[in-house]
């Protein structure tokens, strides 16, 4: 049976609950939110005191995108009634590997400067009194800009539900919830990806808590 570390507030955690609400896989849910668990306890499930983690059968894997790898070569197969685009069936396109792969790079890197302004800002710390916060911002706002030279308003990978795209979703729609720690919009292509997909149910059916993250 497998099992997911989470918490509702995570943008990371929420990436692999999508892959697992696309493909309809069932999984017992072991949720953080509102509580801190002790690190002696934690890090024996997860050594960096992060999550996601998934258990599935005798494999542990920490870090959402290699997760979200291992389920998408694990799980090949898509449910019957699956919307379209479908969900892409790798996490990138074989004849376009590391253009995709420096776009999942980026797209990270934004997530994780999102998360650090919304964690430091929730101690009370100002962005206009911390350089570390200043340079924080200023990367989501050139990884943003960076992005949107390279996406289409059909999504990172035409045809598909990509991984890009959820990449791009969570820590978007994480900054809303948190009454909006980056201005993200005022670029067309990535508030297209953005719009196109508010309706998919696996984008529905996990919405961001507006609570703190738990670890």
């Amino acid at each position: 049976m497998r099992k997911l570390y989470y918490s509702l507030g995570s943008p990371f955690a929420r990436k692999v609950r999508i892959v697992l609400a696309e493909k309809g896989l069932e999984y017992e849910k072991d949720e953080l939110n509102n509580q801190i668990r002790p690190i002696a306890e934690f890090s024996s499930v997860n050594p960096n005191l992060q999550v996601p983690v998934l258990e599935d059968g005798e494999m542990r894997l920490f870090e959402s995108n290699l997760i979200v790898d291992y389920l998408l070569k694990t799980y090949p197969d898509a449910p019957a009634g699956t919307p379209e685009p479908p969900l892409a069936t790798t996490m990138t396109r074989p004849d376009r590997h590391w253009e995709d792969a420096k776009i999942l790079a980026t797209l990270e890197t934004m997530a994780n400067s999102i998360v650090n302004l919304r964690l430091m800002m929730g101690e009370g710390l100002k962005v206009e009194d911390v350089i570390y916060l200043q340079r924080q911002q200023s990367r989501v706002h050139l990884c943003l800009d960076w992005l949107e030279k390279r996406a289409e308003k059909e999504g990172f990978a035409p045809g598909w539900f990509s991984i890009m795209d959820i990449n791009l979703i969570c820590p978007l729609q994480f900054s809303d919830a948190r009454g909006g720690i980056i201005e993200w919009r005022g670029r067309p292509k990535l508030e297209a990806i953005f719009a196109s997909y508010q309706q998919r149910p696996s984008i529905q059916t996990t919405p961001p808590n507006p609570a703190p993250v738990a670890l």
